[in-house]
């Protein structure tokens, strides 16, 4: 089988240069689409039925007919990534609302989960504030669409500081995530993350993490949060389906406390993992 990229494309397995929207796709000419991106080890995806309901809650919001086809998700991951040759993959679904007249369009990349390395676990992430602001209000905040160009910006922001990530606060200057993940603090032996109403996305790896640390005794909980509570925290930390919990070490060049990952997160970090590897 050619491991070459290979796209899943409304129905059929394409090599990747194959793959096809319409021109007048309305994900294509408007953002009018949502995505998903996951991690499947194995072909094995954690906590999918809670992407899967998550796109489903997008996309009444948006009025895109989810194709039928995705009750085979779990089906398609494992082809999908074994026909890419690739164990540990970092998925890519896009469902966008399709041609005038037409049907949505459903298509499914993978490729290397190779975007958070070992070292990055080891000695944490560094941030900057962005000065891009998320809209706490906009019913886009709650849901993965396709109009990401805000999360874009503020990562190039970021990058271009000398910085891996981009915090994100809300109009009213309260922390509501970065440009790709949840945001989490430690504070006084507290697991605190901004809650939904305050602009972060309903994270499928943030749920699963407040319901592990509460499983563990771990007090958390959402709270609204500013730059100085991050200032004063103890432990700062991201989570995404792609890199789990990753510790956040420094903002805008001042160390979350000792500027070293935390045992908090590296205990949260070790308690997702294993819940899913074993899933």
């Amino acid at each position: 089988m050619n491991s070459g990229p290979w796209t899943y494309n409304n129905g059929a397995f394409l090599p990747s240069n194959e793959a096809r929207v319409a021109a007048d796709d309305a994900g294509l000419l408007r953002g009018n689409g949502l995505f998903e991106t996951f991690r499947a080890r194995q072909g094995h995806v954690y906590l999918l039925d809670r992407h899967l309901a998550r796109l489903r809650t997008g996309a009444n919001e948006l009025d895109i007919v989810v194709p039928a086809d995705v009750v085979r998700l779990p089906e398609i991951v494992k082809e999908l990534t074994e026909r890419c040759c690739v164990a540990d993959a970092r998925v890519r679904l896009t469902l966008t609302a399709g041609a005038q007249d037409g049907q949505p369009a459903l298509l499914l990349q993978a490729r290397p989960a190779t975007d958070y390395p070992p070292e990055m676990y080891a000695h944490g992430i560094t941030a900057t504030i962005a000065s891009v602001r998320r809209n706490e209000t906009s019913p886009l905040t709650h849901i993965k669409s396709l109009s990401y160009l805000d999360n874009l910006l503020a990562r190039r922001e970021a990058l271009r500081a000398g910085a891996g990530e981009a915090l994100l606060l809300n109009t009213t200057g309260s922390l509501a995530e970065s440009s790709t993940a949840n945001v989490f603090i430690v504070l006084g032996g507290d697991v605190l993350t901004p809650p939904i109403a305050d602009g972060p996305l309903p994270g499928v790896t943030r749920s699963a993490v407040l319901e592990l640390a509460t499983s563990a005794g771990i007090a958390a909980s959402e709270a609204t949060l500013t730059v100085d509570d991050l200032r004063h925290a103890d432990e700062a930390f991201l989570t995404n389906a792609v890199a789990g919990v990753l510790p956040l070490v420094s903002v805008d060049g001042r160390d979350v406390d000792s500027g070293e990952p935390g045992e908090t997160t590296r205990r949260l970090r070790a308690l997702y993992e294993e819940a899913a590897a074993t899933a």
